[in-house]
C-alpha cells in the first residue's frame, strides 16, 4: 500500500512539461503570409509547382447575428481585425488580475474550495497574484462564474467585478449566429488554386472573389478548387468565410445541441492556399500510403479529376529523397494503378518504443518534363490487427492505455505549443494511446503523435445519434463524407491504428435503418483505409450491441459507481469495479471469439481543487480511487485489451443542455488534469502506478487517512 497527501506536489512535472511546448516557426512568404505547411503532406518547391500560402494571422471578421447563412453580406460591414484560426464564441479568456483581485493576499483568500477552506495547491498558488486569478477564473468557468472567487457581494467594489469583466471573456463568448472572415492573398495572375480548410465549424460557405466555393458542415479538413480569375491581370484574390454557429437539423444534422462539448464556430484550424503554376487544375490530390509488411507497401496515387483526364502526364517517385523536387532519376509509375508491394530501401518498423518515419516524393510532369506538382508524405511502417483477444502491433500483443481527449481547453484554438504540452504530460502518465474525441483531429497532433510514438483513436463526429439520425439522408451523407475526409487527411499516419464512429450511437436498436447505418460506416472506413486500421465504435450498449458484427474490436463504455452523480457513492459498486470488466471480457469471449475487448470510456468526476474523503463524490480522491480500479483491474486482466479513461482534461460543455449536477461550473470534470492542464490527485496516482516494473505492485495510491478503510479494496 501507498500513501499520498491531499496536496500533491507536481510542480516539477508541471514545470517540464510546460518548458516542452515551444511554438513552431515558419517561414514567411513573399505576400507576407506563411509559406510552409503547418502539417503533413510537405510540397517541396522546384522551378514551377504548386506554392504554399499559410493564411494563419490577420484576417478581417464581422459577427453578422441572427440571420440567414444564404444571404448576402451587408452593403455596409464593420470590420475588426482577428487572428485567424479562431472561434468567435469561444475565445480564450484574458483574466484582469489588477482590476479584480488587486492584491496578492486577497486573491489567494478568494480561492477556495467548496467548503470554504483553501483549496489550491502550495506550488500553484505560490507563482502569486497572476496564476491565482488565472485558476479563479478557469474554475469558475461557465456564463456567471463562479461568486466563490469574489470576496466581496458588493459590485461596486474592486472585487465584486462581474465574471465577464474580470476574466476578460471577449463580448461574443457563447453567442450563436452568423460571422463573416475575410482575408486577401496576392498571387501570379491567371492561376487556379487550391484551399485547404483543417477545420470550420459548425457551417461554413466559402467564397472567393464572390464566388462560391464550398458549402461544408462538420469538424474535419477539405480543400476545394479555386479556378483561376476571370479578370486579366488580377493578382488580389480575396477569401470570404461565412460561419454558422447555430444548429439546424436540416442543413447540418451532424452537429447537435446536446452533444456533451462546446461547440465553438469559427475558423478553428489552419488554413491553407495553394497557388498552381498556371489556370489548369491538374495536381496530386493525394498520395497514400498503406503498409502491407513491415519492409513492403502499397502506393495509391490520386490526381485531380482534370489531371486524370490527361493521359499524356508522367508521375515519378522516391523513397527517403532529400530536399528540393529534382525527379531526374527517379523510377516512374503509372497513377492509375500505384504501387503495389514495393519494398521500402532500409525499412526501420515504427512503434511506440522506435517511432522511425519514411518519407516518399511523388512528382507530377507534363510530358516535357516540366514539373507540374510534388507532394512529400511522411509515413510509418506498422501494421495492425488482431487476434483472438488480443490487438497485435507488428505481429506482436500490445496492451492499450490512455485517455479520451477532446481538442479543446477553454478555446478550441490550440497552439503548437498547447498540443506539445499535452503529449509530453499524456507520455509523462505513462499513456500509449489516446481516443480523439468526437471528432476528426488536428493534423498537427497526429504528426506529433507520429514522432511520439503515441496510438491513436481517430473517429467521425458524431455522439449518443439516434435512429431519428440514421434515417436521416443528410445526416448520413454528411457523416459518410465526414469518413471520408477524415480517412484522407490521416492516411498516412502510423499512429492512427483505429478508425470510429457514432460515439454511443443507439447501437442496441435492431432496425434496419440502424444496422444500415453501421454497416455503411464501417464498410466505407474499412475501405478507405485500405484494411491498415481497425474499425469499431464506443458503445454503451455494450453487452446489448446489435451491429458488433461490423466491428474488428468490441469497445464498451460504462460509468461503475459514478451514475447518478446527485447521490452518495456506494462503495460496494466501487468493490465491483472488476467484476464488471470480467463479466464483459467473458461474454465477447463467449460471443464474439475472434474480437478483443477494449473499454473505450470509464471515469468520475472530480472537481479541481475539491479535497475531502476518497469515498467522497466530486472530491479529486474518489476520483482517483475509481480510476485507479479501472486502470489496476484492466491492466491484470487478459481477457481486455486496453483502456482509454474518461477523460485526459476538464472541458467546457454548453450549459444550455447540460445540468449543474450531471456538469458543475460548465466543464465535464472528469479529466485527470484541469481546463488549464494542471494536474488532479488521480494524475499522480496513474502515474505511479504506470512506471512500476514488471511485476511490481504497491497497492492503491490513497491518503493516509482513507488507507485503513479501503487499501484492501483491490488485490493481486
Amino acid at each position: 500500500m501507498a500513501t499520498c497527501s491531499r496536496r500533491v506536489a507536481l510542480a516539477a512535472v508541471a514545470a517540464a512539461v510546460v518548458s516542452a511546448a515551444t511554438a513552431s516557426g515558419q517561414l514567411t512568404g513573399p505576400n507576407g503570409w506563411p509559406s510552409e505547411s503547418p502539417v503533413w503532406p510537405r510540397y517541396p518547391v522546384g522551378d514551377r509547382g504548386r506554392r504554399v500560402h499559410v493564411l494563419n494571422g490577420t484576417w478581417e471578421f464581422a459577427f453578422l447575428g441572427d440571420r440567414p447563412l444564404e444571404r448576402a453580406l451587408p452593403k455596409t460591414v464593420s470590420w475588426e481585425p482577428v487572428t485567424v484560426p479562431d472561434a468567435f464564441d469561444a475565445r480564450p479568456d484574458r483574466p484582469s488580475c489588477e482590476t479584480c483581485w488587486p492584491s496578492q493576499d486577497a486573491a489567494r483568500e478568494n480561492d477556495t474550495g467548496h467548503d470554504g477552506q483553501q483549496s489550491v495547491p502550495p506550488w500553484w498558488a505560490g507563482d502569486g497574484e497572476a496564476s491565482s486569478c488565472s485558476s479563479c477564473c478557469s474554475r469558475a468557468f461557465g456564463d456567471q462564474g463562479n461568486r466563490r472567487c469574489w470576496n466581496s457581494e458588493d459590485p461596486s467594489s474592486a472585487n465584486g467585478r462581474s465574471f465577464a469583466k474580470c476574466c476578460g471573456q471577449d463580448p461574443l463568448r457563447y453567442r450563436r449566429g452568423v460571422a463573416a472572415y475575410r482575408a486577401e492573398v496576392e498571387l501570379e495572375p491567371g492561376t487556379a488554386s487550391l484551399l485547404l480548410l483543417g477545420g470550420c465549424a459548425l457551417r461554413c460557405l466559402v467564397t472567393v472573389d464572390s464566388s462560391f466555393i464550398a458549402d461544408h458542415a462538420g469538424l474535419s479538413p477539405f480543400t476545394v478548387e479555386v479556378p483561376a480569375s476571370k479578370l486579366e491581370g488580377q493578382r488580389v484574390r480575396t477569401v470570404t468565410i461565412l460561419v454558422d454557429n447555430r444548429f439546424d437539423r436540416r442543413t447540418h444534422p451532424v452537429h447537435q445541441p446536446g452533444y456533451d462539448w462546446y461547440q465553438a464556430g469559427g475558423i478553428l484550424r489552419a488554413v491553407q492556399l495553394h497557388s498552381l503554376p498556371g489556370p489548369d487544375l491538374s495536381y496530386l490530390a493525394a498520395v497514400e500510403v498503406f503498409p502491407r509488411s513491415l519492409e513492403h507497401v502499397d502506393v495509391r496515387v490520386r490526381p485531380s479529376l482534370r489531371a486524370a483526364s490527361r493521359a499524356e502526364l508522367l508521375y515519378r517517385w522516391r523513397f527517403d529523397d532529400g530536399d528540393g523536387c529534382d525527379s531526374r532519376g527517379w523510377a516512374e509509375l503509372v497513377a492509375v494503378e500505384g504501387l503495389l508491394g514495393v519494398k521500402v530501401p532500409g525499412a526501420r518498423p515504427w512503434s511506440p518504443a522506435a517511432p522511425n518515419l519514411h518519407r516518399l516524393k511523388v512528382a507530377m510532369l507534363e510530358p516535357s518534363g516540366e514539373l507540374l506538382d510534388c507532394v512529400e508524405v511522411r509515413f510509418g511502417l506498422r501494421t495492425v490487427a488482431t487476434r483472438g483477444r488480443d490487438i497485435l502491433l507488428n505481429n506482436e500483443p500490445v496492451k492499450l492505455f490512455g485517455f479520451n481527449r477532446h481538442d479543446l481547453t477553454d478555446s478550441p484554438v490550440l497552439s503548437h505549443g498547447d498540443l506539445v504540452r499535452d503529449i509530453m504530460i499524456l507520455k509523462e502518465i505513462g499513456a500509449n494511446f489516446v481516443r480523439g474525441s468526437h471528432y476528426a483531429q488536428d493534423q498537427r497532433f497526429l504528426d506529433l503523435c507520429d514522432v511520439h510514438g503515441l496510438l491513436v483513436w481517430e473517429e467521425v463526429l458524431g455522439w449518443q445519434n439516434t435512429l431519428e439520425d440514421f434515417s436521416d439522408g443528410v445526416f448520413m451523407m454528411q457523416s459518410l463524407k465526414l469518413a471520408d475526409e477524415m480517412a484522407a487527411a490521416s492516411a498516412n499516419h502510423p499512429s492512427v491504428i483505429f478508425f470510429g464512429f457514432f460515439n454511443e450511437g443507439r447501437s442496441g436498436d435492431g432496425s434496419p435503418a440502424t444496422a444500415g447505418a453501421y454497416q455503411a460506416m464501417a464498410s466505407r472506413l474499412r475501405e478507405k483505409s485500405a484494411g491498415t486500421r481497425l474499425i469499431s465504435w464506443g458503445s454503451n450498449a455494450a453487452i446489448d450491441d446489435k451491429h458488433l458484427a461490423f466491428a474488428d474490436v468490441c469497445s464498451f463504455h460504462d460509468y461503475p459507481a459514478w451514475y447518478p452523480t446527485n447521490e452518495p457513492a456506494q462503495i460496494q459498486q466501487v468493490r465491483e469495479i472488476p467484476l464488471l470488466w470480467e463479466a464483459f471480457g467473458r461474454f465477447v469471449e463467449e460471443h464474439y471469439p475472434d474480437k478483443p475487448l477494449l473499454i473505450t470510456e470509464a471515469g468520475a468526476g472530480g472537481l479541481f481543487g475539491r479535497h475531502g474523503p476518497s469515498d467522497e463524490k466530486w472530491t479529486e480522491e474518489y476520483q482517483s480511487l475509481l480510476m485507479q480500479l479501472h486502470l489496476l483491474s484492466i491492466t491484470v486482466n487478459p481477457r481486455v485489451a486496453g483502456l482509454a479513461l474518461w477523460q485526459f482534461a476538464d472541458i467546457p460543455i454548453d450549459r444550455k443542455t447540460s445540468s449543474e449536477d450531471q456538469r458543475p461550473g460548465g466543464l465535464n470534470n472528469k479529466g485527470v488534469v484541469g481546463i488549464t492542464r494542471l494536474p488532479k490527485v488521480a494524475f499522480q496516482a496513474i502515474r505511479l502506478i504506470r512506471k512500476q516494473q514488471p511485476g511490481e505492485y504497491f497497492g492503491l495510491v490513497l491518503p493516509p487517512e482513507d488507507a485503513p478503510r479501503l487499501e484492501g479494496m483491490f488485490r493481486t
